[in-house]
Order: structure tokens, then sequence, then C-alpha cells
């Protein structure tokens, strides 16, 4: 495993270290060539990592690596720097959004308070110095990361409403924290699960106009259509149909966005009249399809 610097291709990307001087942002698509291993210095304050597609492992101290697989987040709450390791696998894309707030500007530009966020949070312990949390992303948050990564607005424009976006993103995570207590997962997934269901979803994105039925799909991965849905449903946070429903949506974006494909096509691509289309689509990137 390499530990040197990064050999990457970016499908896109982008970085914005002063939005403002209380927030930073950086985001795109990143694909390793090989294995990677990364060493961070976390500065006190909340750091944000959406994870829209893809995965990522950190590893605090001595503790095991933890896996972050999209759509989900990880945040972390710190009053003194701290130290992480990453992981990175070779090959499969990591599609991300980062937005870091620093301590020093959480009470005087924002009016929050670091330890009754923690205690909002319900964050776990990592020392006295940090806490972390990691959730799967509901649908209105990955609503608003494939946003940010799918900006059609270039110049002074695209900055300002990614600093927006990124502000609304934080208070969205952070305000939806509460409601989240009831999504854990309630069984374990073995290792075993957990491989064959990520591999059903590769299969998915691989097939997208052409995916397989559940009973095939179960085949596919050496499972049953029962231990499919719900385990599909418990590691993702979405159906198997929902989650094909919502890469073909986001297809649409990138293609509509870069002027591709007219709506009636895109509409088609996705399994929809154009009527019934525009509506999905409006509601999940909040604008019509004809304003891209």
């Amino acid at each position: 495993m390499s530990t040197a610097a990064p050999s990457l291709a970016p499908a896109y990307g982008w970085e914005l270290p002063s939005v403002s001087p209380q927030v930073s942002l950086a985001g795109g698509v990143l694909q390793f060539d090989e294995p990677l291993q990364m060493t961070e210095v976390v500065e006190p304050g909340i750091k944000l990592v959406l994870v829209l597609g893809g995965q990522l492992r950190y590893q605090l101290r001595d503790s095991q690596a933890i896996c972050v697989q999209g759509p989900a987040f990880h945040m972390s709450l710190s009053d003194a720097p701290f130290t992480v390791q990453h992981h990175f696998d070779a090959a499969a894309p990591l599609q991300y959004i980062t937005v870091r707030m620093p301590s020093s500007s959480l009470g005087d530009a924002f009016g929050l308070d670091l330890a009754q966020l923690a205690r909002q949070l319900d964050a776990q312990p990592g020392s006295s110095q940090y806490l972390t949390v990691d959730r799967r992303a509901d649908k209105l948050v990955q609503a608003l990361g494939t946003q940010m990564l799918m900006c059609p607005l270039q110049g002074a424009m695209r900055h300002i409403y990614l600093s927006g976006k990124a502000l609304e993103l934080m208070a969205t995570v952070v305000a939806g924290m509460g409601q989240a207590a009831d999504e854990r997962p309630a069984v374990a997934l073995s290792s075993q699960d957990v491989r064959r269901l990520q591999r059903a979803q590769d299969i998915l994105r691989q097939q997208l106009h052409d995916t397989p039925s559940l009973e095939q799909l179960a085949r596919q991965v050496g499972t049953n259509v029962n231990k499919l849905t719900l385990g599909f449903r418990q590691l993702f946070g979405t159906s198997v149909y929902g989650f094909v429903r919502e890469q073909r949506l986001e297809l649409a974006y990138r293609m509509l966005a870069a002027g591709e494909i007219s709506v009636a096509d895109a509409a088609r691509a996705s399994g929809y009249t154009s009527s019934h289309f525009s509506k999905v689509f409006r509601k999940r990137f909040g604008l019509a399809p004809s304003a891209l």
C-alpha cells in the first residue's frame, strides 16, 4: 500500500479553501491508481465528509478502520488537533464533498456551542478531544451534495453558489441528526453480506439501462431475493429500485448540464414520460430539467 503522494485520476473536482473565514470546501470525484494510505491532522472544529458514491475508510489511533460507504456521511467534532489515517481503494471512484468549519468561527460567526452540538449529534467519543459520527445520508442531504458536485455555474457565481450550499448542507445534516437514531441498522451484516451487496450495487451501476431482475441480481451475487432487498436497504439506505432510479437521475443531470442530451431523451433513458420526468427531476434537484 502506498503512503506517498496520491496518483489521482479525477473525473472532476474543485476546492474552495477560503469560501469564507469560517468555511472551507472541497469536492469532486477521485480515482486512485493503487491502494493509498494518508495521514491527516484534523484541526479543531467541525469536519463533514459526504460520500455520495464509492467508499473511504478511516482509522483513529489504534482502533479498527471504519468504512464509510456512500451514500453516507462522516462528521468529526474536536476542540484540539487529532490525527486520522485515511485508506483508499484502487480503481473505485470516490464521489465526495468535504466542508470544514474551524472552532474559532463556531461561536462568533454561527452561534454554535461545540459541547451542545456533540450532545445533539449523539457522537461517539474518540478521546477527550474529538467525537465522530457516521450515518447514512438521507435523500435531502444526497440532493444537496449532488447539486454541489454538478453545479454548472462558473467563476464568481460558482463560488457564491457553492458557498451557500456548503452552509445549507452543514445545517441540514446537523438539524437532521436528532431524527436519525431510528435509521441505524437493527441487524448486523456479515463482511460476506456486505461484499455481496457492494457487488450488487456495482452491477446496477454498470447496467443502469438494462438492469437485471431482483432474482437475477440475487443469483449473480450469491444470495436470495429477501436478503438482497433487506440488506441493500440496510446498507445503502434505499431500495434496489430507489438506487437505480437515483443513479439514472444523476446521469440525466450530468448529461443535461453538459448539453449532451435533450430533455425528452433524458426522460426516456430514465424510464419516465416527459411530464413525469420533469416533476421527479424538479423534486430531486430543485430545478426543471429545461433549466440546465
